[in-house]
């Protein structure tokens, strides 16, 4: 057998592989639970105590003239704090987003 041959199905064998990988499960994520959100100091924080997930605060503010604002912090694991530095305007609600 020729050496091209042999190179071929080598990159055949670990092109195949490294499709069976991609379509492997993942490990399973659980959304986070036991969230909570509080307003501190110019900044909006949440906070999860379960699920294997992320999760990131969310904040919709308002300007009299320029209508609502988003603001949003990082995405953290749960158990771990989310947080936002708020613009000076009216806090209208604050969530949180999940994932996983």
């Amino acid at each position: 057998m020729s050496l091209r041959r042999h190179l071929t199905g080598l990159a055949a064998t670990g092109v195949l592989c490294l499709g069976a990988a991609a379509l492997a499960p993942s490990p399973a994520m659980a959304a986070p639970t036991g969230c909570t959100t509080w307003l501190s100091n110019g900044y909006a924080y949440s906070q999860c105590t379960g699920g294997t997930g992320e999760h990131s605060v969310a904040v919709e503010q308002w300007h009299p003239y320029a209508g609502p604002i988003l603001v949003t912090g990082d995405w953290k694991p749960a158990g771990a704090v989310s947080s936002a530095r708020l613009t000076p305007w009216t806090v209208k609600r604050v969530w949180v987003n999940k994932r996983g």
